[in-house]
C-alpha cells in the first residue's frame, strides 16, 4: 500500500513539475523536444513500479515452484524407494514360501512310503535378503523346519507320550534313528546339508 501511494504521489509531482517547465518556457522549437523528453520520463515514472511488481512476484513464484519441485522430487523418491523396499521384502516373503511348497511336494512321497509320515508344514529362515537374486535364495538357508506326524493321528499320540517319556527318563529320544534317517533322506531329495534340517513333530519337540 505504501508502494502504491508513493508511486502516485511520484507522478502527481513530476505533472506538476512538468506544467511549471511548460509554462515556463517560451514558445521556441526547442519546446516541443521538451515536451517529448517529459512525457518519456513520465511513461518511465508510470511503468518502472509495475515492471518491478511483476519482476519481485514472478521471482518469488519461482522460487517457490523451484523449492516445491525440489520437495516434491525429493517426495517421491523416498516413497519410491520404500515403495521398492516393500514389493522386495514380499517378493523375497514370496519366493521362501514357493521353496517350500515344492520342497514338501519333491520329498512328500518317499516320506510316506519309507517312513509312514507325512510333512504338514515347512518353515524356511534364510540369511538372504530381499534384494538378493532369488535364484541364488537357495545358498543362504539358514535352516529348514520340516513339521511332521505319522499318518494315523492315534500313532501319533501314542509316539509323542512314549519320546516325551524316554527323554526324562534317558535324555534321547526313542526314534533318533528314525529323524536321522528321516533327514539324510530329506537332504539327499533336497541338496542340502543335514545340519540345516530340523524335525518338529506336532506336539512334540524338535529333533536337529
Amino acid at each position: 500500500m505504501q508502494l502504491l501511494s508513493e508511486w502516485i504521489i511520484n507522478i502527481v509531482i513530476f505533472i506538476l513539475l512538468a506544467m511549471i517547465v511548460d509554462m515556463l518556457l517560451p514558445q521556441t522549437a526547442i519546446k516541443k523536444y521538451v515536451k517529448l523528453v517529459v512525457g518519456l520520463l513520465l511513461i518511465s515514472i508510470v511503468v518502472t513500479p509495475i515492471f518491478q511488481i511483476f519482476s519481485t512476484d514472478f521471482d518469488e513464484v519461482l522460487d517457490s515452484f523451484l523449492t516445491e519441485k525440489s520437495n516434491l522430487g525429493i517426495s517421491l523418491q523416498n516413497a519410491s524407494d520404500e515403495k521398492k523396499r516393500e514389493i522386495e521384502t514380499s517378493l523375497h516373503a514370496y519366493t521362501l514360501e514357493q521353496m517350500a511348497v515344492q520342497l514338501k511336494e519333491k520329498a512328500e512321497k518317499e516320506m510316506i512310503e519309507s517312513h509312514g509320515m507325512i510333512i504338514t508344514n515347512i518353515d524356511i529362515s534364510s540369511n538372504s535378503s530381499p534384494t538378493q537374486d532369488p535364484e541364488n535364495i537357495l545358498e543362504h538357508i539358514k535352516k529348514i523346519t520340516v513339521h511332521i506326524e505319522p499318518l494315523m493321528e492315534n500313532e501319533l499320540v501314542a509316539e509323542v507320550e512314549q519320546v516325551s517319556i524316554k527323554i526324562k527318563d534317558r535324555g534321547e529320544s526313542k526314534n533318533a534313528g528314525l529323524d536321522e534317517k528321516i533327514k539324510m533322506m530329506l537332504a539327499n531329495e533336497w541338496d542340502v546339508p543335514e545340519s540345516k534340517i530340523e524335525l518338529q513333530a506336532k506336539g512334540g519337540t524338535g529333533h536337529q
